[in-house]
């Protein structure tokens, strides 16, 4: 998805000049001629940074500033501050407000530009970090789990089969064999999670990414549960070897993979390509013809128990996530609801490897 700006100002010509800028560099502008009109705009479409005039009609930026930032949904939506009011004392009071940078009127579109894009990778090293914190709390989840519930699993399977194998009474022995059927499926589970405690760790060696998305095809082929998924293959020829674990990066895929059959109501169609990037990347598109996901849907889809599901597409678009970090990469996604899902990885080539020559 594009970054969204909001531009607030009230000064026609200013909001044209601004919101050609942005959607020149490759943001998303909407635009607000006042704070009051800007509140209301940030409450439905959820921007991701506020240009904002100060001196304005109805409610002027100090005040939308001071609303914003008091408000824990939108305290972390970074502001500039855009005045013709370059005294010290205004600065201040900006700042105080909690605005995270002011620029002085008349102001140059190239600052303006430069100033966003770096509140806006900040921003974005923030939200990483967020995350891999998130994943952190997980990985003691895991560790909690495992530890509290392996004993008391094998003390209740082990009383269980002892109570069958002597019990006489055959509505008793039904009664342990149902106690320890259910062990059984709760010792899969922990089973489960032993192996997702695994992935957290990848180990990296020289690879070919190929073999890895062929055999995540290969598999989620058989995991279509009877829909009419058409599979399509479209990738580079000789790509250049990546530091991977193929296990890690195959389970990566494969739950992307998943993610779009459980997408896919009947019938639909599904592309896994690679394509090179002119700044040293290889890319791995994976793109479904499903359902989609809304805003807000799209925001949490790699957040940790957003699903309940303890399998497929659900913990593992999180674990994913992780993975993916794991080989510097980077991932993202753009879906709307009814029109598909397409997610982007963007792997590094590292000094050495032969770079992919643009087709």
């Amino acid at each position: 998805m594009k970054p969204r700006i909001l531009i607030v100002d009230d000064n026609e010509n200013s909001l044209i000049l601004l919101s050609t800028k942005m959607e020149a560099d490759g943001y998303e502008a909407e635009t607000a001629r006042n704070g009051l009109e800007a509140l209301k705009k940030v409450a439905s479409s959820h921007p991701d940074l506020i240009l904002l005039d100060v001196m304005m009609p109805v409610m002027d930026g100090y005040e939308a500033c001071r609303r914003l930032k008091s408000t824990e949904e939108t305290r972390y939506i970074p502001v500039v501050m855009l005045t013709a009011r370059g005294e010290l004392e205004d600065k201040v009071t900006g700042l105080e407000l909690g605005a995270e940078d002011y620029i002085v009127k008349p102001y140059s579109l190239v600052e303006v530009s430069a100033r966003v894009k770096s509140l806006l990778r900040m921003r974005a090293l923030q939200s990483k970090l967020n995350e891999t914190e998130k994943m952190a709390a997980l990985g003691e989840m895991v560790d909690g789990i495992a530890h509290e519930i392996r004993n008391p699993l094998t003390t209740i399977g082990g009383m269980a089969r002892r109570l069958f194998e002597h019990e006489t009474d055959e509505e008793h022995k039904r009664y342990a064999d149902v106690i320890t059927k259910a062990v059984l499926r709760m010792e899969r589970m922990m089973q489960r999670i032993d192996e997702y405690k695994g992935i957290l760790v990848s180990r990296l060696s020289p690879g070919g990414i190929n073999g890895v998305l062929n055999d995540a095809v290969a598999e989620v082929k058989t995991l279509t549960g009877g829909k009419s998924i058409t599979i399509k293959t479209d990738l580079m020829p000789d790509p250049p070897e990546l530091n991977m674990d193929k296990t890690n990066l195959k389970v990566a895929i494969l739950n992307i993979l998943q993610n779009s059959v459980d997408a896919i109501e009947k019938e639909g169609e599904i592309t896994v390509s690679t394509l090179p990037a002119q700044d040293n990347t290889l890319i791995v598109s994976i793109h479904d013809t499903g359902s989609g996901m809304d805003e807000e849907v799209l925001k949490k889809v790699f957040h940790p128990f957003h699903t309940s599901k303890m399998t497929g597409a659900g913990l593992g678009l999180a674990i994913t996530y992780r993975i993916i970090q794991d080989h510097m990469g980077t991932i993202e996604v753009e879906s709307e609801r009814g029109k598909g899902t397409t997610f982007t990885i963007k792997f590094y080539i590292p000094p050495g490897a032969a770079a992919p020559s643009l087709r």
